[in-house]
């Protein structure tokens, strides 16, 4: 793994980012917990949504979620990551996405387990939805894939297009499982908060290989 095969952010930024979504999903797990802070108020914000829903908007909800289920990103990373590593001729790209999924997962389903959280009440559901809340499902995968997307892809100043695609994928599959009545905001808040500390985690642990190896890389001597 080399610098020009994928362009990592700051190791500072990096670490900074992990440290704050850490401390946000710390705040939300306490609330969770406690029923206070945004807790305490995710039953009447989904209780408001399931009363002012038009049809429509529970339609377009039920697409979103399925089109947004998190096998579709999972394969959508795969296929960009496999892409730009063929183009590339390294396997970069590809392990950091393997990482990235590896971490996401463990994540998503240990703090599910660790919460316990059940989902707001049935009679809310516009469409099936098993298994619990805490995390939203949806909002970790469809954030933490596209998050690896766009990091992926190369520096900034060409990524544009790509961050503008991934935020509105993010928005819209989170707030479908809202609007759709199977989470509650602070789910959705929890699966972005983690996706950024699993998948920041999996770029510091790349970064750190990149320099090691760039250390250790015996240095071309000039032609004479």
């Amino acid at each position: 793994m080399s610098p020009p095969d994928v362009v990592l952010p700051r190791p500072g930024a990096t670490a900074g980012a992990v440290l704050l979504a850490a401390a946000v999903l710390a705040v939300l797990w306490v609330g969770v917990a406690t029923g206070s802070l945004l807790a305490a108020l995710d039953p009447a914000i989904d209780a408001w949504m399931v009363a002012v829903r038009p049809a429509g908007a529970v339609t377009t909800a039920i697409v979103a979620s399925e089109v947004g289920q998190p096998a579709v990103v999972i394969g959508v990373l795969v296929v960009v990551a496999g892409a730009l590593g063929w183009r590339s001729r390294s396997w970069a790209p590809v392990v950091i996405a393997a990482g990235g999924l590896v971490l996401l997962g463990l994540a998503d389903h240990g703090v599910k387990a660790i919460v316990a959280r059940p989902r707001p009440p049935l009679v809310w559901h516009a469409m099936p939805a098993q298994g619990l809340s805490f995390p939203s499902g949806h909002s970790l995968w469809s954030a933490g894939t596209m998050l690896l997307i766009v990091v992926l892809v190369g520096p900034v100043r060409r990524r544009w297009v790509v961050v503008a695609a991934a935020v509105l994928v993010v928005v819209v599959v989170s707030g479908s499982r809202v609007v759709a009545g199977v989470h509650y905001p602070s789910d959705v808040l929890a699966g972005w908060t983690l996706a950024v500390v699993a998948d920041g985690l999996v770029l510091l642990a790349a970064g750190a290989v990149t320099r090691r190896v760039s250390r250790v890389r015996p240095r071309e001597q000039p032609r004479s």
